[in-house]
Parts: C-alpha cells; structure tokens; sequence
C-alpha cells in the first residue's frame, strides 16, 4: 500500500513508454520511441517517447509533457485521477483511495444515487414509455447521445423506494432508506409511515462531478398536470450544485485541445450542443457558477463563451459570471442566438455552422454592455456624456487598472466625443476606482466614506468638466504596455534556447533580455533558473526542468518546456556561442516589442479624432520605423 506521493514518485520511475503503451502503440525506434500522434490528425509517426527524459513530444501539433500530462489528455482526467489510473494499471494500491471509507454516510449515499442512476436508464432503455420516446423525438435527440448522457425515465411506481425497502439486513435497509431520505432523492409520506421517491413520472439527466462521479439528477416533466418542469437534487453531503459544471466530466478534453469553453444554462443545451459537435461546451445548475469553476475554467480556456438564455434571469447570470472572469483579467464573449432564446434552439433553426460563425464574430460581453450603455444619439452636453462615463466606469472597474480596463476606458471616451486628454481620463478612472473602495469599507467608517465618496466624485466630474475644451488626448504610456497573455514567436525561440541550454542563464545579456519580456510565465521560468543554476547538480537538471511539466504552466509554454527537454544535453555550449545566441534573442525580442508599438500608434491614429493629432501620431510611427531600421543596421 502506498500514499499518493510515493504512487506519483513510483510512476515517475516507471518508463514512460511502458505507461503510454498502456493507451496507445508505440515502436521502439534506435533510443526512443514513436508512434502516431493521438492529439491530431497524424497520418505518419510525429510523436517521440524518451524513457531517458521521460517525456513525449509531437512535433507536428507541439504537444509534450510527462507520463501524466499524456494520460491526463488522452483519457481525459485530473491529475490525481491520472495518478490513481496508472497506479491501478501498475498494480500499485493507492492508500488515497481509502479515505473514503472513513464517511460511511456519503459512501452510501453515492451507492444509492448511482443504484438509482442504472434504475432510471435501464426503464428509458427497456421499459421506454411512450411519452418518453415523445420527447426525445420532439428534442432530436440522437440515440448516442441518450446513452453518453445516460438519460433515463423515472417511473411512478417508487421504484428506488421498493428497491432499497428489499435491502435484506435490517440495519444497512435503515440507514439506506435514512440516507436517501436525507439527501432528498425519497420523501417521507404525509403520515409519516412510508417513503416515496421524488423523481416519477420525468425525464432523468443525471448530473456527474468534473471527475465523472455521479452526484444526482435533473428531472424534466413530460406530462401536462405536473407542476414544476425541472426539479433538481437538493444540496446535500455530496451534491453542491453551485461547484458542478453539468458535462466538464465530458468536456474538459475538448476544452484543453480548443482552448475555449462555452457557457450555457441548462443540461438539454450542453446535451444539443455536444450532438452538433460543440463538445467544449458545460451548463450551470440553474444560473449559479462558483469563482473556483470560473478560476478552473480561466486557467484551461484561452476563449470563454458566454450563451445563456436570452431572458432576465440568463442576463443577469452572464452579468454574474462575466465579472469572475474579469476578475481574472479575462473578458469571455458573449453568443448571440437571437431570435431564439437558447442554443438547443437555435442549432435546430439555423444549424452548425451557423453557431460557428456568430461564435468567431462574437464581441466581448463586457462591448455588449457597454454599447447599451451608450444611447444614440450620444447626448450633446458633457454633464449628461460624464454621466454615462460614470456608468461605463463601473462596468470595466473588475479589470481595476489592468491595461484592458484603461483601454476600455479611453475607447469609450472617444466614442463619446470627450475632448479631454487620455491621460485625464484614465485620472478619473482611478479616482472612482478609489470612490468604489471606500464604498465597501466597514460600516463603522461609513460616514465618512460617503463624504469621502462624494468629495472624490465631485472631483473627478469636475476635473473633466474643466479639461472639456483642451488639446485633443494625448496618448497614455499605458497604451504602450505589452499584453502578455501570447507567446511571441521571439519570447519562445528565447525560453527553448535558455532551457535547452541553462548556461546561457550565467551571461550578463540575460538582465537585459528580462527587461525585454513581455509574457509572466516565460519571464518567471527564466528567473527561476537563473535563482537555481549554480546550487543544482548538472544531472539533476532534467529532473527538476522534468517537475516544472507538472505546475499550472499554459499550454504553448509547457510545450516549450517539454521541447526543451528533449533537445538539453550535458555539453555546454562554448561562452562565444552563447554570447552570439542570446544577442540574436535580445534583437528579435526588441524588434518584435517595437512592431507592437508601432501596431498600436496605428490603431491610435486610426481613431484620432483631429488632423493634428493623426499627424502626431504618424510622426511617432515614423521615429518607431526609424529605430526598427538602425537596430537591423546595427546587427
């Protein structure tokens, strides 16, 4: 028997292309092994296996890791259910999986919801009343579909009730028929002399958690005398509906492979939605989402789609989950499936493709609100233009000062016809995000927040009233800011070479090229190995590169790591070489931030509202092209 750790250090000395071989053919090729790729569409073998660096890597499609990353992908798992899957496969008893013995309670009540689960499937399957087959028929509902979801029918009879009442040992049938009652799934008649079961007569939606144990159910009326149309499993020991995303047990591959996740309301709508393809789609129960599922969903998902129904309640969940996200400097898309209300709907109207191309037309949610904020016509006098400036300010304050939030800003006082200057905006901008901090002070302090409030906002209208007919705006330096969430092609070519080749980190260029880096985690694994160069042992370093596959590192840089890994060898490269390669790295990072510059003076003169301005713009374009040609000069 051993504990998680020893089982993850035990795997780690277990071949790698023993544990692949378990999913997936591999052949033995000279020191390694290849085979086809199974995360695209390889036709010839592109995917390598190192048992001496332990990991794969396609170099086709870029995907690499260790021996969980391949099984956490290829089988769709967590990191701790990958461990426990290749444990069992090695014959390794995992003390973990134990602890679930020590609450006999909710041990028991996943029997009865999973005995209950096979009940309803098997009736919709064999018994198939006819109302039944009506409504998945009327939902075109294909039989794949009915058997991935498990989507059953609960009969009238009390059947879960009959069933656990037959228990033989009277003291297991007690505490069955007890449990069952406590997380709702049978109730009490009104004498309180017997039990019944609170699904009947309904179709069944079993509802999984992200790691694809059955929680409890969805039941959807199809009789006409039935009051409630949906009636969901309560809150219990082991369903908590506001931290289960219905269908990322299914979808979280699709979402990893896509890096995008759709949002949606309703377990029929990710169920159409997985029919027509859209695998990488979840629902909430209900409206509700948790900031944990929108943190998990941030940290798998580049692109985050928003497609709730289109009534007030949909709104204003998308309100809600769209601030998480921002939060988390991220600004999720919203899906319009006008004139339909939701996407089971609207995919039976309009199709596919049709969703797929409002999809990649789609704006952000955070545009959409903000459109609707501004009226048309735009109002002439500026107290009523500093009005709606207020209110488009508390619509991007979850992005605080992020470079996104002062964009958002600038654009939208632009948009409004302020004359005042961007760097007097984004002023105001920071003085109501300090108008909204002592909003939420204690309330001990609260009067003196108000006045605190009221003099801040006083001061922010009046600073703008007074700038209304200065200069034109000028541009902030914050314009100039690198958004670092891509992974330039130069900041990659610099993380391969310095991890294939960690001497590079002892050259005195690397200070210089740290300036240079716009992405967090590329400049974060480079400090790193420059922390820990000189205190490793030279034969540890792939072991110690090997566990950084296994932090929370985004897709393209753990593939970087992955290609580093395989490329490092022990002769170091001569200080001549190294000098050369890192100032080659040095000129394509400069370069490279100097065409973002210029790209961003051209969206700023695109929008320049006076001759004047474009033409200082321009002029600023001109010294950028200026010093893009003396450093291709120079090199």
């Amino acid at each position: 028997m051993a504990s998680v750790d020893e089982t993850i250090e035990i795997i780690r000395e277990t071949p790698i292309s023993s544990v692949i071989s378990f999913y997936h053919p591999l052949k033995k090729k000279g020191a390694n092994y290849e085979g086809i790729c199974p995360f695209h569409g390889d036709r010839h073998p592109s995917m390598v296996v190192s048992d001496q660096k332990g990991i794969f890597k396609c170099f086709a499609c870029g995907a690499g890791g260790d021996a969980f990353k391949f099984v956490m992908d290829y089988a769709n798992l967590e990191f701790l259910e990958a461990v426990k899957e290749v444990a069992d496969k090695l014959g390794i008893q995992v003390e973990e999986a134990k602890k679930r013995q020590a609450n006999p309670k909710a041990d028991m009540a996943l029997r009865i919801v999973k005995a209950a689960g096979k009940l309803y499937e098997k009736v919709g399957r064999e018994v198939a009343p006819e109302h039944f087959k009506d409504f998945l028929t009327q939902r075109k509902l294909s039989e794949e579909s009915v058997t991935n979801f498990s989507i059953g029918y609960a009969p009238a009879n009390n059947s879960l009730t009959s069933y656990l009442s037959s228990i033989p040992d009277e003291k297991e049938r007690s505490f069955a028929l007890a449990t069952a009652q406590e997380i709702g799934i049978i109730r009490k008649d009104q004498r309180g002399r017997g039990h019944y079961d609170f699904f009947r007569e309904r179709v069944m939606f079993p509802v999984w958690d992200h790691s694809g144990v059955l929680r409890g159910f969805c039941g959807r009326t199809v009789l006409a005398n039935q009051k409630a149309k949906y009636m969901n499993s309560v809150d219990s020991l082991i369903f908590d509906k506001g931290t289960i995303l219905f269908g990322y047990n299914f979808a979280k591959k699709s979402v990893r492979q896509h890096e995008a996740v759709l949002i949606v309301e309703g377990h029929m709508d990710v169920i159409a939605l997985h029919q027509y393809g859209f695998n990488y789609a979840v629902g909430t129960q209900g409206t509700a989402m948790s900031e944990a599922n929108a943190r998990m969903l941030a940290g798998a998902a580049k692109n985050i789609y928003l497609g709730m129904d289109s009534d007030p309640a949909g709104i204003k969940a998308m309100e809600r989950i769209n601030t998480m996200f921002m939060a988390l400097n991220i600004l999720p898309k919203f899906v319009d499936f006008s004139p339909v209300k939701d996407p089971d709907d609207f995919l039976k109207e309009f199709g596919r493709l049709e969703l797929l191309n409002r999809m990649e037309k789609a704006k952000t949610f955070l545009d959409k609100r903000i459109e609707e904020a501004i009226p048309d016509p735009i109002p002439e006098t500026v107290d009523q233009k500093l009005t709606v400036l207020d209110a488009i300010f508390e619509l991007i304050s979850p992005l605080k000062e992020g470079l996104l939030a002062k964009e958002k800003a600038v654009e939208a006082s632009k948009t409004l016809g302020l004359r005042s200057s961007n760097e007097d905006i984004l002023e105001a901008y920071k003085s109501y995000l300090k108008t909204q901090k002592q909003q939420f002070r204690p309330a001990k302090k609260a009067s003196r927040s108000n006045s605190e409030q009221e003099a801040a906002q006083s001061e922010n209208r009046i600073r703008l009233k007074a700038l209304r007919d200065e200069a034109p705006a000028r541009n902030s330096e914050s314009n100039n800011e690198a958004a670092p969430q891509e992974l330039s092609r130069p900041e990659k070519l610099l993380l391969e070479t310095v991890l294939t080749h960690p001497e590079c980190v002892q050259n005195e260029q690397i200070v210089e090229i740290l300036d240079l880096i716009d992405h967090s985690e590329v400049k974060e694994l480079i400090q790193w190995l420059k922390r820990i160069y000189l205190e490793i042992d030279e034969s540890d370093y792939e072991h110690i590169l090997q566990r950084k596959l296994s932090e929370n590192y985004s897709r393209a840089v753990n593939d970087v790591v992955a290609s580093a890994l395989f490329q490092h060898n022990k002769l170091k490269l001569e200080s001549k070489v190294v000098e050369k390669t890192l100032k080659d790295c040095a000129l394509k990072l400069k370069v490279e931030k100097l065409k973002k510059q210029k790209r961003a003076l051209a969206n700023e003169q695109k929008a320049s509202a006076t001759e004047a301005e474009s033409v200082e713009y321009l002029n600023k374009i001109l010294e950028v092209e200026k010093e893009l040609r003396d450093l291709k000069y120079n090199s």
